[in-house]
């Protein structure tokens, strides 16, 4: 017995007719006549007396129509409840630190402004990557590369990534570096397992070289104001530095032969119920064409 039986039963002993009831919802009067025999034997009682070409709710099913009908109404109103918890509760989103910084605002604001209710954790993107496994956390904001399997990545931007020094640094005049040239200098970066750091280490191991920093920090804004002193040099996204109280105390270079650059994704979980409002996040974020990097 389900739903659609039941649903169907309703409309035949309304109308009291197999064609108009088949007309009704659109099946074939044929598929009609078959699901009520299969309910009827589901059931073991005939629930409809057939004289001639009516069909007329005999006393059993009577009192199937007023249990049906009560239970309807009742399942319809579980659905405007579910649909109800489901709008009110509020979608849990993940971002790690970069993200939370730079681009969150521009992502999420617009979505609050249509009503939705949104939960934001800020944390490392291992730490996030941990809660969407457990599904502690609806979805997520994360950059870099994600190599998980049993998890959604979808790109949907990318953000580049240059290296800083100061407005008074002898590199200032150059618009490029070689990676030896990098590495002569102090280094303030990210600190490891980041993915700004990720992507750094990545490219000085294709050349076979490692960075040595002489500063590492979870705090973006920290190793830029370092830089500005003139005391060393970093490696960040463009856009923090086009934000930032710094942009004219700075000059940015690329790498020689490579613009680095990372994604940025959004990631849950396959077999995590995809409610409306995630639905509408992920359409609002693909609808903008990626963020405005100013």
């Amino acid at each position: 017995m389900n739903i659609r039986q039941l649903e169907l039963f309703m409309t035949v002993a309304e109308v009291e007719n197999m064609t108009e009831a088949a007309e009704r919802t659109y099946i074939s009067q044929p598929a009609v006549s078959q699901t009520i025999q299969e309910l009827e034997k589901e059931i073991g009682v005939r629930l409809f007396d057939r004289p001639g070409r009516s069909i007329q709710l005999n006393p059993a099913g009577k009192a199937f129509f007023q249990r049906v009908k009560h239970f309807l109404q009742e399942y319809q109103e579980l659905e405007d409840f579910a649909v109800y918890l489901e709008t009110q509760a509020p979608m849990k989103l993940g971002a790690n630190l970069t993200i939370a910084n730079f681009w969150l605002p521009q992502l999420v604001t617009p979505f609050l402004r249509e009503g939705h209710q949104v939960t934001i954790q800020v944390d490392t993107a291992e730490r996030i990557l941990t809660a969407l496994r457990n599904q502690e956390l609806d979805m997520a904001l994360l950059e870099g590369s994600i190599a998980e399997k049993e998890l959604i990545v979808e790109p949907f931007d990318r953000y580049e990534l240059v290296v800083v020094v100061a407005a008074e640094h002898e590199l200032a005049n150059q618009e490029t570096l070689t990676v030896e040239e990098f590495l002569k200098y102090p280094l303030f970066l990210r600190e490891q397992g980041s993915a700004i750091r990720a992507t750094l280490d990545s490219w000085l191991q294709l050349h076979q070289k490692q960075a040595v920093p002489t500063m590492t920090s979870i705090n973006s804004p920290a190793l830029l104001a370092m830089t500005a002193t003139g005391t060393g040099i970093t490696f960040l996204p463009k856009q923090l530095i086009q934000q930032s109280i710094y942009r004219d105390q700075v000059h940015c270079l690329s790498f020689e032969g490579q613009q680095l650059s990372n994604q940025i994704q959004l990631v849950y979980q396959p077999q995590h119920i995809f409610t409306e409002t995630m639905q509408a996040f992920r359409n609002l974020i693909f609808q903008q064409g990626g963020i405005d990097h100013g």
